[in-house]
């Protein structure tokens, strides 16, 4: 477990510093050939996920098309969304907007899934907005349109956790690992025609980097759930916000004030309570199931 829980860190770690090059380099290409050139590089290497018995083919064959083709796409367009995030907002303001994806996916899990919020997770939901009304600070700030895509790519990245919870465990690792490879390259490849620009020497080497991190950190992560449950790992996800307050200081000359700096505290600590809480009633229901065959047992052994 604390293998797992290591690399994790490590992964989302090389996670925040490739969002860190993007910011560099968004700046002057255009964000979808960025995206692309990211991800293509990890989409020839993706053949590195499979397992014994996996076919190359099976990036594209599916047990469950239409919750997988949901899921690809949402994920598919939450990265270039990401990266005009990062273009025009700081750093850390950036990933605290992002954040929001757990309050945004509780939402859509009441209307796609038909599950039950209680009390406690609807609360958090309602702080983890008040939160970005802190940070965003409408009539106070100008609204940016880098808050617009930041929100626009947590709705997205919502959409997708909710097709994965669809999907359950139908579906093997290199498919849903490679296809979200293969579809961000295919619309980012299809979207960067009319803003295309050759890349300088200097660029092409940002763009290897930011490839290299993709691959990478999702390698990193990978390797982590051999050793804990994936469920378990994900609250290691927001110790990109540390990386992303460090670099943003360091790099871009990037301090947040002391109302982005508690808007920021208020949708992390709902995104982990959000998550704890799910943690929680998910343990509440393996309890519950491995307790119903023991009840239809009793009355057996009392007739005897």
């Amino acid at each position: 477990m604390v293998k797992g829980i290591v690399l994790a860190f490590l992964a989302f770690a090389v996670f925040a510093w490739g969002d860190a090059v993007v910011k560099v380099i968004g700046h002057d290409l255009d964000p979808f050939e960025v995206t692309f050139f990211g991800y293509l590089i990890p989409l020839l290497l993706s053949p590195a996920f499979m397992k014994p018995g996996d076919r190359l083919s099976d990036i594209v064959r599916w047990k469950r098309p239409w919750a997988m083709a949901l899921r690809v796409f949402f994920i598919s367009v939450t990265t270039p969304l990401s990266v005009m995030t990062f273009i025009r907002l700081p750093f850390a303001e950036a990933f605290a907007l992002l954040f929001l994806m757990p309050s945004l996916a509780t939402v859509l899990s009441i209307f796609v899934l038909k599950e039950k919020v209680r009390w406690r997770r609807g609360l958090a939901v309602c702080a983890a907005f008040l939160g970005v009304l802190v940070i965003v600070r409408p009539g106070f700030r100008e609204l940016q349109l880098g808050h617009v895509f930041a929100i626009a790519a947590a709705f997205c990245a919502a959409g997708g956790v909710i097709m994965g919870r669809m999907i359950g465990t139908t579906e093997k690792r290199y498919p849903l690992i490679g296809s979200v490879f293969l579809g961000t390259t295919l619309i980012a490849g299809i979207l960067m025609v009319p803003g295309f620009t050759w890349p300088t020497p200097s660029q092409w080497g940002l763009l290897l980097a930011f490839a290299a991190t993709a691959f990478v950190a999702q390698a990193f992560f990978v390797v982590a759930t051999t050793y804990a449950p994936a469920d378990r790992l994900g609250a290691t996800q927001y110790s990109q916000i540390l990386w992303a307050l460090l670099i943003g200081a360091l790099f871009f000359d990037e301090w947040p004030d002391a109302m982005a700096l508690l808007g920021i505290v208020i949708v992390v600590g709902a995104g982990l309570f959000i998550f704890a809480r799910e943690q929680t009633l998910k343990n509440e229901q393996i309890v519950s199931a491995a307790a119903v065959p023991e009840q239809q047992a009793a009355p057996l052994k009392s007739a005897s």
